[in-house]
């Protein structure tokens, strides 16, 4: 074991810190930690050791012997290599620049890129990414890591201002010190140079000299004891070559970077978290690029986080003056970028800016104008030029995107005439995704269908505001009512209500009428369930003058289920009738389920035991007949209020954990509320007053978070007394901490308590 991994694991220990929480301290992985204690990384960087110092707490004499620790560079000793002399142009000779400040976030990146270089298979190894993500810094680090590998040395050669394809080898010639012999072939020269030396050869900025890919293959074929390492926007496309693409930096990271630069550039960066939500909101707009955050973090420190959020504007001559001239502003990086394309792929990118927070190649074909092969061809080139992004959904699609910076400077390069085109291409496509899904997401398929609608949320949100501006309300009421579950379930009712409201005073068709009315007394079911019953009863009237028995249905079924919430036990019945009935003559399966859950509510609101559980059991029934996540866990739900009004709270607890499993499957932030502080009473009953006090507050917060009412009539006294007693059996003091506890805690915790709950009632 080295001194360095010694130094550090007796620093850790000392302190009491696992690895885990070390790395987390120092914003490295777990997995940097343990292999810099074993020994197996020698030399860490420097910034990695101030971390790791900054983390632990050192004072100056520990950071002192721990820098100290750390064996300076040496040259190889592998016993498989032979020794050649290094070149003119070797690091060892001064000519491989450092990075010119401390780099943030890539330790593992250049681990990993190290590994591949020292493979015998990788002759050439390209680093793609968006200008400014970082690719020059980073082959530099990986140039001064992989020295070992590389005898003969590392020599950097920088295309940039290289104009054309056919200088590229003599830049590399004269980068190696090759004698101008006069021979044409100067391919041959080099290659008969470096004869078998292990050399590494980094060549930046290749993507707007790619004609010189031949060259380069014919010169690892003939040299195969070199290396090329290359950054650039595109590949080679060279049969030896290796893509590794760069990502942008993670929102952690961001942060850190950017309040490293700001202090950098002598501003003041606050320990209060009072500058912490402006400057994440500024590390957001940058989307991880370095060179964005690094321009904005100037500019804070000369202007303040706070101004600069409210102007998004950056001085003209706030870069660093030993940048490139393209890397001196975002604009001019993306310009460089952007003058690489092709006319349709150019065009291709204006328009996609209009498509926020990502989209699919349905929607990158609706916006482009083109036909379906060119947009194909077109997006194909953008991904290739790292100026769009490929992610995967939730729903398991393919979705890009565009980094914010290069959909802010694409969307100032959109002509008037051409943004309207563009969305109202992606109005098309948004309508047409919500038509496809909507079976799906009153079946089965409902968590792939919520995964993907709620990828889609910022297009149907543009889309949305653009038809209502547009005058185009019956589409927009079409959408609202396509989605509107979707809207509820994923807790964006209030957004929902919102558009409802908008469009309640526009001029739209008589069918439109009817399924704005539904849409909005889904959305407004659980915040204002007596808005939502006039809704959904003016519904009713229309659709049934209409002859519309599928919006009459929803309208009646909806009604009997608001109408609860006004304790008319009659008007409720009344309303339960028109909707079994209805729903039994449609034979919708998912509107049958959802009638015999309002059955279910009914029963409980009449108080008729053998009555309650009949119809909580007939409703389960319904809901696993229809595949839905959302609604078998709500009629799991039912069932445990039924089984706890029976006193088996042990059957509660494993039908609330099952509900909640579900509910967490389909990211169910709607009705998750109402499971909580069943679930809540059920662990008071089960002598756990402390979750269920945890549990309470959970509950609490939800619905304070999704705008909801805090309980269904039938349970509301249930709740309030075992909020008393779980008061009572823990104390005031030790409530009111199980509370906030409970407020405060994720997904991950509620589904853990849930389960001891369970598991507590079985035992």
């Amino acid at each position: 074991m080295s001194d360095f991994a010694e130094l550090l694991r007796r620093y850790r220990t000392a302190r009491s810190l696992t690895q885990e929480e070390l790395a987390t301290r120092a914003r490295i992985t777990q997995k940097a930690v343990g292999a810099l204690e074993r020994g197996e990384r020698r030399r860490p960087y420097p910034h990695t050791v101030r971390a790791l110092a900054d983390a632990l707490g050192l004072d100056d004499d520990e950071r002192a012997r721990l820098v100290a620790a750390v064996p300076p560079p040496e040259a190889s000793t592998a016993g498989h290599r032979t020794k050649v002399p290094a070149p003119v142009g070797d690091p060892a000779n001064g000519r491989l620049p450092a990075p010119a400040a401390p780099v943030i976030g890539r330790d593992d990146q250049v681990d990993a890129i190290v590994g591949v270089l020292a493979e015998p298979s990788c002759s050439v190894l390209t680093l793609t990414g968006p200008g400014g993500v970082g690719k020059t810094t980073l082959a530099l680090l990986v140039a001064a890591a992989a020295r070992e590998h590389f005898p003969a040395g590392t020599v950097l050669v920088e295309l940039a201002d290289v104009r054309s394809a056919a200088d590229v080898v003599p830049a590399i010639a004269t980068a190696l010190g090759v004698p101008d012999s006069g021979t044409a072939d100067r391919v041959g020269a080099v290659a008969s140079f470096l004869g078998n030396r292990e050399l590494l050869l980094v060549l930046d900025n290749v993507e707007h000299v790619l004609p010189c890919a031949p060259a380069v293959a014919t010169l690892v074929s003939v040299c195969p004891a070199l290396t090329i390492l290359a950054t650039g926007r595109v590949p080679m496309r060279i049969r030896a070559e290796r893509e590794m693409r760069v990502a942008p930096l993670d929102h952690d990271m961001s942060v850190r970077l950017f309040r490293e630069r700001m202090s950098a550039r002598g501003g003041t960066v606050a320990d209060d978290q009072g500058d912490a939500p402006v400057i994440a909101q500024l590390c957001r707009h940058a989307d991880g690029l370095p060179l964005a955050l690094e321009l904005a973090a100037t500019a804070a420190a000369r202007i303040g986080p706070r101004t600069l959020l409210q102007t998004m504007e950056l001085p003209s001559d706030i870069a660093p003056h030993d940048l490139p001239v393209r890397q001196r502003s975002i604009t001019a990086t993306l310009d460089w970028s952007v003058r690489l394309l092709s006319e349709p792929a150019r065009s291709l990118l204006a328009r996609l800016s209009v498509c926020v927070g990502g989209f699919t190649w349905a929607d990158a074909h609706a916006v482009s104008g083109l036909s379906a092969a060119s947009a194909t061809r077109a997006l194909t080139e953008l991904v290739e030029h790292s100026l769009v992004i490929r992610v995967v959904d939730g729903g398991g699609g393919d979705r890009f995107r565009l980094l914010e910076p290069v959909r802010q400077h694409s969307g100032e390069r959109l002509e008037h005439g051409q943004a309207d085109e563009a969305r109202a291409g992606l109005a098309g496509a948004v309508l047409a995704t919500a038509r496809a899904l909507v079976d799906d997401l009153h079946g089965s398929g409902q968590v792939t269908a919520l995964h993907r609608l709620e990828a889609g949320l910022g297009n149907l949100r543009v889309t949305l505001d653009w038809l209502i501006e547009h005058d185009r309300a019956d589409d927009a009421t079409e959408l609202l009512w396509l989605v509107w579950l979707h809207l509820a379930i994923r807790g964006h009712g209030r957004e929902g209500s919102s558009w409802a409201t908008r469009l309640n005073a526009r001029p739209m068709t008589r069918q439109s009428r009817t399924r704005l009315l539904v849409a909005w007394a889904g959305l407004e079911h659980l915040a204002a369930p007596a808005d939502a019953c006039r809704h959904s009863r003016e519904a009713l009237e229309l659709a049934t003058g209409d002859d519309d028995e599928v919006l009459a249905t929803q309208a009646a079924t909806l009604a009997a289920s608001t109408a609860l919430f006004s304790q008319d036990l009659s008007l409720a019945r009344e309303l339960l009738g028109e909707a079994n009935r209805r729903a039994d003559a449609l034979g919708d399966p998912y509107w049958i389920a959802h009638a015999r859950m309002a059955t279910t509510q009914i029963a409980l609101l009449a108080g008729s035991a053998p009555a309650i559980e009949q119809a909580a059991r007939e409703a389960e029934r319904a809901t696993r007949r229809v595949g839905s996540a959302f609604e078998v866990g709500a009629a799991l739900n039912l069932r445990a209020v039924a089984a706890q009004l029976g006193d088996r709270n042990d059957e509660a607890a494993a039908l609330l954990a099952e509900a909640i499993d579900l509910a967490v499957a389909a990211v169910n932030s709607w009705t998750l509320t109402y499971m909580l502080s069943t679930l809540a009473v059920v662990a008071v009953r089960l002598g756990d007053p402390d979750a269920g006090a945890r549990l309470f507050g959970a509950w609490s917060a939800y619905a304070d978070a999704h705008g909801v009412v805090e309980d269904f009539p039938t349970t509301q006294e249930l709740v309030a007394g075992d909020i008393d007693r779980a008061r009572r059996d823990l104390g005031a003091a030790s409530f009111d901490v199980a509370w906030r506890s409970g407020r405060e805690a994720g997904m991950a915790e509620l589904v853990e308590l849930a389960r001891k709950v369970r598991d507590q009632a079985v035992r």
